[in-house]
């Protein structure tokens, strides 16, 4: 047992830029990373262990081949229940909405999904669609999706460096051009879209839409506030979101911070800002910003030292 460096897998989907390629350490063959799966299970991008005794195996097949790493707490779940993501929105993502897990289930025969964004960074301006204004009615939410004026509805927030944003299942939703956002969020890729801005994609296609399914699960009710989740645990640690699917904290370490990995769940641990090394059982392991590790359940005491923000993740 040792703290797992994971690489990612990466999407270069139409709104993606450059950033997470040149700046964040990701490889790719293309120009354009929007998205790196950094602690992903999920047979669409699975991340891959690059140290030590498990080095080019994906973590699904390591947590298969050893659940204990997952801790007591994922025994509940019948699948790895999160997927932590990097995300260059150079231009607007489509608007969005993810269902529930009860109508996932019916309907798609997969989970639903809740999901958290932290802003490593942003233009200034920028920010991202949470929800509306006001409540509407499902049918004037489905009249401004045919007439092509939905943005109008939604609630803009701009955002800054820091901020962070919990996106329960049935938000409607974007994130929009000019952010880099670190995402927590269930095991599962299935996504609704409302408007699209009218995009094409690599073959000249029209973006598939999902207009009724997406009305049907949408929450018209719903106004989300940046940091409205977030409180502080102690000197260095603020709890970003909470919920049966991930517990997720922000860590400043000015010199050394310390985790304790017990039994119940592992840790996940994404570099935004910094670097430094993880010091476990005599032996050092680097950190850069962009970096991801995954700290087994039961690995006990891991301690980083070093100046830098972390983003981690729990069950």
């Amino acid at each position: 047992m040792y703290p797992f460096k994971l690489k990612a897998a990466t999407k270069d989907y139409v709104w993606g830029g450059i950033k997470l390629k040149e700046f964040y350490g990701k490889e790719s063959d293309g120009d354009v990373v929007a998205e790196s799966w950094e602690v992903s299970c999920h047979p669409e991008g699975p991340s891959t262990i690059a140290n030590g005794q498990y080095e080019g195996i994906t973590l699904a097949e390591v947590l298969e081949a050893n659940p204990r790493y997952k801790g007591t707490n994922s025994e509940k779940f019948p699948f790895f229940p999160i997927l932590v993501k990097l995300i260059d929105a150079k231009t607007n993502l489509s608007i969005q909405v993810h269902p529930a897990d009860e109508y996932a289930l019916e309907h798609e025969g997969q989970f639903g999904k809740t999901e958290m964004w932290y802003i490593v960074e942003c233009e200034k301006g920028a920010g991202v669609y949470c929800g509306f204004k006001k409540p509407v009615s499902k049918e004037v939410l489905r009249a401004s999706l045919v007439d092509g004026t939905v943005t109008e509805l939604l609630n803009f927030v701009e955002v800054k460096k820091g901020d962070c944003l919990f996106i329960p299942s049935g938000t409607v939703h974007a994130i929009c051009g000019g952010c880099v956002i670190c995402e927590i969020q269930q095991n599962s890729s299935l996504t609704y879209r409302l408007y699209d801005y009218g995009r094409v994609d690599k073959t000249g296609k029209p973006r598939q839409l999902h207009i009724d399914k997406a009305v049907e699960v949408t929450d018209v009710n719903k106004v989300v506030k940046p940091n409205g989740e977030t409180r502080a645990i102690d000197d260095k640690t603020v709890r970003l979101a909470q919920c049966k699917y991930f517990t997720t904290d922000k860590v400043v370490s000015d010199g050394s911070a310390s985790f304790d990995v017990g039994e119940e769940s592992f840790l996940t641990v994404t570099c935004v800002e910094g670097e430094g090394e993880f010091v476990y059982n005599g032996k050092r392991y680097d950190v850069k910003t962009g970096d991801t590790y995954f700290l087994p359940a039961g690995i006990g005491e891991v301690v980083f030292e070093g100046v830098a923000e972390l983003i981690t993740a729990r069950v």
